[in-house]
């Protein structure tokens, strides 16, 4: 493993005990295949094996319906690729991946490629189609909805949620929080002596950095240094930093006032209470534990009453933050199919308390049930 640099990890793989069981049952002298044979035959027959199982995963598509999901990225070699992919109560495969460097991704282009694979499922086979909010996908999902009534398109609620976040830190008291800690966690990390003090006075616990592209990273960055406020003020008036060579630097005395600034901590614990509801809703839509679509709603409005609460006595510090959380939710994520999930979901459906305080997800499941048999309908 380590003249192969094969990560250590690769021996919690499920297929790792059943390989040595396999190899164990061949008895000694057993010569392993050679690398022509490794990426020749065997490689195309575990692709035959593979074809195999998305046949089988059709017939539960046929039986449950299923999701498309689309992933748009760029490689090291500034490649632009969309992943296409399948969710079933089974689980999730993948379909393919289009290279579309070679063409401008507009909404014909998408269109087809959608058209491809929605063809490739089957169209009675796909209840929604998932992909980020961007001008050309909304596009394309009209399109699609026109070549195919009974399709649901929605944004991906990760991205969204991402995209709220990404609005919330334009505000000036969150953009200059955000600044300050970057200030703070950049002369740390650049320096080894102040790094040491720190795992040392915190316990080990890292402060983590603020990130240029993951708003959401930001965020918890934010709430991680507030967990370590104690401590990072203990570290600078202790005896160990003030008789330190670093402690006589301009910068380290900047560094300093900027860890004893009490409205830099004032303002951090503002922004964390209002935003930590939602980032913990982003965890929740971004996890691989279990399907979000039926609790996406009560999370959702469940963060807002949580932000609302906190501040209720100070009520214009909140008000910029639902502005942009609403705007963003009426526009991309209060969808009929988040309402008739909600509406479907037991554990919500049957908590009388609860349900009354969304009595209108009514209406949005009555409109999804209405799409389909119209759809339905027309096919007939």
């Amino acid at each position: 493993m380590v003249d192969a640099s094969v990560p250590f990890n690769a021996v919690n793989s499920a297929y790792y005990q059943p390989m040595i069981d396999a190899i164990v049952n061949m008895g000694a002298g057993y010569k392993g295949p050679n690398f022509g044979r490794v990426r020749g035959y065997l490689l195309s027959k575990l692709v035959e094996d593979v074809k195999k199982m998305i046949e089988q995963y059709r017939e539960i598509w046929k039986r449950t319906g299923c999701t498309i999901m689309a992933d748009g990225w760029t490689d090291r070699c500034r490649r632009t690729l969309i992943n296409f992919l399948v969710y079933c109560p089974k689980g999730t495969i993948f379909l393919k991946s289009v290279d579309t460097s070679h063409a401008s991704k507009t909404a014909e282009l998408l269109f087809k490629l959608f058209k491809d694979v929605v063809n490739f499922v089957s169209p009675e086979n796909i209840v929604h189609i998932v992909t980020d909010n961007a001008a050309n996908y909304v596009a394309a999902r009209r399109l699609l909805e026109a070549e195919f009534p009974k399709l649901y398109w929605s944004p991906c609620a990760a991205h969204c949620i991402n995209l709220m976040l990404q609005d919330i830190e334009k505000l000036n008291e969150v953009s200059e929080t955000v600044s300050h800690l970057l200030k703070i966690t950049k002369y740390i990390y650049n320096h080894c002596h102040p790094l040491y003090l720190m795992r040392k006075f915190t316990g080990g616990r890292k402060t983590l950095r603020p990130a240029p592209t993951c708003f959401a990273t930001n965020f918890i960055a934010l709430q991680s240094i507030l967990a370590q406020k104690d401590a990072l003020r203990a570290m600078v008036t202790s005896k160990e930093w003030t008789i330190s060579a670093y402690s006589k630097e301009a910068k380290a005395k900047t560094f300093v006032d900027q860890v004893l600034d009490s409205k830099f901590w004032n303002q951090c614990t503002n922004v964390v209470k209002l935003t930590e509801p939602f980032v913990r809703v982003l965890r929740m839509v971004d996890s691989e534990d279990k399907p979000a679509m039926g609790s996406l709603y009560q999370a959702f409005n469940m963060a807002r009453e949580e932000m609302v609460k906190r501040f209720r006595r100070r009520k214009k510090i909140v008000e910029p933050y639902l502005k942009i959380l609403d705007t963003r939710w009426d526009s991309q994520l209060k969808k009929n199919l988040h309402a008739a999930s909600y509406w479907l979901n037991p554990a919500f459906r049957f908590n009388a308390a609860e349900f009354e305080k969304h009595k209108q997800t009514t209406s949005g499941l009555l409109d999804v049930i209405e799409k389909y048999s119209y759809a339905s309908r027309i096919e007939y």
